[in-house]
């Protein structure tokens, strides 16, 4: 992903699409927990999340003007397998890794899916992400099977696959050319349509209970998941009005035709007003069907939202009831003395160091942690890790957010995004928000709880300054030092305060 190439996609503005609608119908697992396999090595360069979700724009863009197939260079390219001849099966849009992609991670493969998703579909960035990470399990679990995937997609889609490019390697030395990630796509909905995608079969029972053997199990993408079909039940519902006006025009209509042609007085307007009669009781019954239809459908999936509401209550509940480590009994932080041994102070001023956990009877040092340079002299609990702002090798390596695990200290989890290495850190609820790296300004960041990047100020931050929440707003000093005040969800800009 060359700076370079990536540059040109700011210039680009994304044309009016074909709407189709995406359905992760098909979206299921089977009995064992996918674990990706990433490069965890040193890198020459590192691209920004948002020049890799760029690329993902720019796939959509491409082939709005086509409707075809959309390519970036012999990296990324996008099929548009769409067959109206061929129904009772899914149309797909079929995303490649293709041979010079030097993707290796499957947050960036998450990243320009969501993108795409984004570009094509008009989805919000949060809504994408979801939609992406759910995407990528279902690919990984149905990788090769194409006995599965011939039972539900059309025969154009199939032309497309082999037993070893269809769907998502878990490995990620596997991807280049060897990937054909498949978005199953139904006839029902258009960009800017929430219900594009199949939530109900993206969300069916194979797939949460894969979803339910993460160590979260999977809590937090399901109730985006779930907060999203509600959202979907009521632009039905929307439609369900606008479709009940319809039919009541329509009936209208056929009773003054029908007054007509009672009022007919020669054989050629009586023969003219019996067809116009016919056409429009046809579509009165075109409308009583759509209407029964997203009546049985907004049932069905208030239905699923209540079933799914009460799976996720009680496994939030099992969850909070079950201990931690089983095999040593329930993990308490304030079991362990954590220390942090601080390093000289650096030439610039700033201060790393090692984080260790002590034996305070046999007076030694238990473990220290991998991780030997952690800026400032904070750690922080959260969750069921300790929270760190962490270099990868040296002082002079990019700072990154970085989970440890709280009894060997070793890294977990790591933040695409580089920090500012002395950024102030507040955490709420699931949420962190620090100030990292964008090209050579530094903006707010809000990030999960596995370190993506949720959202981000529009406006560059003064690297070094703290910031506060109160109600529904968080407060920073913009570059030039005024106090910035954003939404504290979006990081919107709401006002100024000079």
């Amino acid at each position: 992903m060359k700076k370079a190439i990536l540059s040109i996609l700011v210039f680009l503005s994304v044309l009016g699409l074909y709407a189709q609608d995406v359905a992760e119908q098909e979206l299921r697992s089977v009995d064992r927990e996918i674990v990706f396999i990433n490069y965890e090595g040193p890198y020459d360069r590192i691209d920004t999340a948002d020049e890799i979700k760029g690329l993902g724009w720019y796939l959509a863009s491409v082939l709005a003007q086509n409707n075809q197939r959309a390519s970036f260079l012999l990296k990324y390219s996008v099929i548009r397998a769409v067959d109206p001849a061929e129904t009772g099966k899914f149309d797909s849009d079929i995303f490649s890794i293709d041979s010079d992609a030097k993707v290796d991670h499957i947050d960036n493969v998450r990243r320009i899916l969501a993108g795409y998703l984004e570009g094509a579909f008009d989805y919000s960035a949060e809504d994408a992400r979801t939609l992406a990470r759910f995407a990528t399990i279902y690919n990984a679990v149905y990788r090769g099977d194409l006995n599965y995937f011939s039972e539900k997609y059309k025969a154009l889609v199939l032309s497309y696959l082999t037993p070893k490019n269809a769907g998502l390697s878990t490995k990620y030395f596997e991807w280049p050319g060897s990937t054909r990630l498949l978005i199953p796509l139904t006839s029902e909905a258009g960009k800017g349509v929430l219900g594009s995608l199949s939530t109900t079969e993206l969300t069916e029972d194979k797939v949460i209970e894969e979803m339910r053997q993460q160590e979260d199990m999977g809590l937090e993408d399901r109730k985006d998941m779930v907060e999203l079909k509600e959202r979907e039940v009521e632009e039905k519902m929307d439609r369900l009005d606008e479709e009940k006006a319809e039919l009541k025009e329509a009936r209208e209509e056929l009773a003054e035709s029908k007054e007509d042609l009672e009022a007919a007085r020669t054989r050629e307007e009586r023969e003219r007003l019996e067809a116009e009669v016919a056409e429009k009781e046809q579509e009165v019954r075109d409308r009583e069907a759509a209407v029964a239809a997203t009546e049985a459908a907004i049932v069905a999936k208030e239905e699923e939202v209540a079933e799914e509401r009460e799976q996720i209550i009680a496994d939030e509940r099992s969850q909070d009831q079950r201990p931690r480590r089983p095999e040593a009994g329930t993990f308490v932080f304030s079991d362990q003395l954590y220390y942090f041994k601080v390093r000289p102070r650096e030439s610039g001023g700033s201060i790393a160091g090692t984080l260790s956990i002590l034996d305070p009877v046999a007076s030694e040092v238990q473990v220290t942690s991998p991780v030997s340079y952690i800026r400032g002299r904070a750690f922080y609990f959260f969750k069921n890790s300790i929270l760190v702002v962490g270099h990868e090798s040296s002082a002079t390596s990019p700072a990154r957010l970085m989970l440890l695990e709280p009894l060997t200290l070793k890294e977990t989890t790591r933040s695409w995004e580089e920090m500012y290495p002395d950024t102030y850190v507040l955490l709420q609820a699931s949420s962190i928000y620090t100030v990292f790296r964008s090209g050579s300004e530094y903006r707010l960041g809000r990030f999960d709880e596995a370190l993506q990047l949720i959202s981000q100020s529009e406006q560059s931050v003064d690297k070094d300054s703290a910031f506060f929440l109160f109600g529904d707003k968080i407060y920073i000093n913009s570059a030039a030092r005024d106090v910035l005040v954003l939404n504290r969800e979006d990081l919107k800009r709401e006002s100024l305060i000079r």
